[in-house]
């Protein structure tokens, strides 16, 4: 492929384009739209993304493109999909002296590992004419900043997410990445639960059960494991009375100290503070003992 100049640029007075505020989503949004847009585009490389948990779909309309994704380059025309999934180091170029794109992506703490439990795989597919009028939703949707209009601009992605997945040659998820989920879900509160017991008990090799679940979900057995306690102690603690100390072992914790610190580490924030900031002011007096025992954890 012959060496493409400079960074690609939009050009002035065609098309429509909308983002959403730069920072963390909110707390009870697992994912978001973070943007949405219908350009023209000048010859030339893309810059890379800021968010480092962007899945990105994009589309051709008019001209031609290219993706380099896993050490493959793979060209992009009218009526592909380009998906991308941040496991994987990508690059696009507009190819042509310039071309007509649209394209939206969302991020978000569990953006990567939906777009994977759903099937998607990054890399270019056959779809059909671009979804214009949904990129043109999503567009408008970005207007409203408040919780309820990035619900519903997220829900307007995950529609378009689904639609693209029913176009693309994707492989079933083998059965014993369900019987490694459903082993997790079912020993949470096992503080041994590894990687190796689960290969162990499924008589699988370690290593290639351990690759086998990365490739299909984006995330190690041991990301897996992390990330399914931390929801699991989010959902205890913002949803019961139970003690933190319960909470806890329900979750694989022996020691109450060592789950408030593991808290901190992977949530930035301590259990109490997922207690109180789902706690009713009416509550408070008749759960003072437990909102007691929150702050010693």
């Amino acid at each position: 492929m012959a060496k493409l100049p400079v960074v690609a640029q939009p050009l002035e007075g065609f098309g429509r384009r909308a983002e959403r505020d730069r920072g963390e989503p909110p707390e009870t949004l697992p994912f978001v739209l973070r943007s949405a847009i219908h350009l023209k585009i000048s010859q030339g490389r893309f810059r890379q993304p800021w968010s480092r948990r962007l899945v990105m779909l994009k589309w051709v309309i008019d001209g031609r493109a290219r993706m380099r994704v896993g050490g493959r380059e793979l060209q992009i025309r009218p009526g592909d999909v380009a998906v991308y999934i941040p496991t994987v180091p990508h690059a696009f170029w507009v190819e042509t002296p310039h071309a007509e794109m649209c394209w939206f992506s969302i991020d978000g703490p569990l953006s990567e590992q939906f777009a994977y439990l759903i099937g998607m795989r990054p890399g270019v597919y056959p779809y059909g004419p671009a979804p214009l009028s949904r990129i043109n939703a999503m567009i408008d949707s970005l207007k409203d900043q408040s919780l309820t209009g990035r619900q519903y601009s997220s829900l307007l992605a995950i529609q378009s997410l689904y639609d693209a997945m029913h176009c693309l040659p994707l492989p079933q998820v083998s059965s014993i990445l369900r019987d490694v989920r459903k082993r997790i879900h079912e020993a949470l509160a096992d503080p041994e639960l590894s990687a190796g017991g689960i290969a162990k008990q499924l008589n699988y090799n370690r290593s290639s059960l351990s690759r086998m679940f990365h490739e299909h979900t984006g995330m190690t057995i041991m990301e897996f494991i992390t990330q399914t306690r931390l929801d699991e102690a989010k959902l205890l603690l913002s949803q019961t009375s139970d003690r933190v100390s319960d909470i806890a072992r329900k979750c694989g914790f022996r020691d109450v100290a060592y789950f408030s610190r593991w808290m901190r580490k992977h949530s930035g924030r301590p259990p109490s503070a997922y207690r109180l900031l789902h706690l009713d002011d009416r509550e408070l007096p008749e759960r003072a003992p437990v909102l007691a025992e929150s702050y010693a954890g």
